[in-house]
Parts: structure tokens; sequence; C-alpha cells
């Protein structure tokens, strides 16, 4: 019996705190603490890409953290050499995250690079001459659109996206 009354009294002694004005400010302040948590929290993104072509290709994403520095609008080719393999024939699934606060939450823009050029030449090289097969600018619409999917070379449901060089059929 000692512990049920002790139980209750805590249960009682909890009520009284939380109906307290200072607690009533604590739960506010919570409240706020978590909605701001809320907001500030990552967006994370995915698509589907497809390689259609006949050669290997390296892709990078133009965010940031991937870049050393440069975003869209920027579309030069990052300082640092990065990329992810794609065999001919070879898709993934691929995902990221950015925060809200920065610039290219709305525009993504995706490098693909033929694997020989990747590999045959120096980085200086490949950036300074713009040595690209391809570049999409996405922003989260045409994402949708295209369900996620995105492929090289690009295909009638992509001839509406923001490319260099753009889209012929």
């Amino acid at each position: 019996m000692e512990w049920i009354g002790k139980h209750y009294s805590l249960i009682t002694y909890c009520t009284t705190l939380l109906n307290n004005k200072n607690m009533k400010r604590l739960k506010i302040l919570a409240l706020l603490f978590i909605l701001w948590t809320f907001v500030a929290c990552d967006y994370y993104h995915g698509f589907d890409f497809e390689n259609n072509s006949t050669r290997d290709v390296y892709i990078y994403l133009g965010i940031e953290k991937y870049t050393g520095g440069l975003s869209y609008p920027d579309t030069a080719v990052s300082r640092v050499r990065v990329g992810t393999l794609f065999r001919q024939g070879e898709s993934f699934s691929y995902s990221y995250s950015t925060r809200k606060e920065d610039p290219w939450v709305n525009t993504l823009s995706l490098y693909i690079f033929d694997a020989d050029t990747f590999n045959m030449y120096d980085w200086e090289e490949i950036k300074d001459g713009y040595k690209i097969l391809q570049r999409y600018d996405i922003s989260p619409e045409n994402l949708k659109a295209l369900k996620y999917k995105i492929s090289y070379p690009p295909d009638e449901r992509m001839k509406n996206i923001k490319m260099y060089p753009p889209y012929e059929e």
C-alpha cells in the first residue's frame, strides 16, 4: 500500500507542476523547440539513375557537400574530383540530403561524364574544358514529373528538363 500512496503522490505532484504557470511557459518553450527542430531538419531526396548508353559514365551531384562549395545556379564543374561510376545498362537508387537554408534545394545539377574522359584526363583539363556529356538542372517538380527516374542519355520524358547540351529528338 505504501507504493500506491507514493505513486499517487508523484502523480499529484506532477499534475500540480504541469498546472503551474511556469510549467505552462516551459511547455510552450518545449513545443517551440520541437517545432524549430522539425523545421530546421534536412530534406531527404532520392531518385533512380539509369545508364541507358553504350558507355560507362560517372555522375556527380552539384551540391556543396560534394563539389567543394559550388552549387546551382553556378554550373561550373567542381574543384574537387568526385563521381560515382555507372556501367552501361546499370541503374541505381541515389539519395542525398539538403538543408532548408541551402540555395540549391530547389534545383539540383547532375553532371554526367564519360568514364574514359574521367579516367584519362587530369581534373583541371576536364573542369576547364567543361568535358561533360550532359548536365541536368532538375527541380523537385521535374523529379516528381519524371517519377524520380533520371536516365542518360535523356529520353522523351526528359525533353522539358533544363539541360546542357539541350535535348535533341
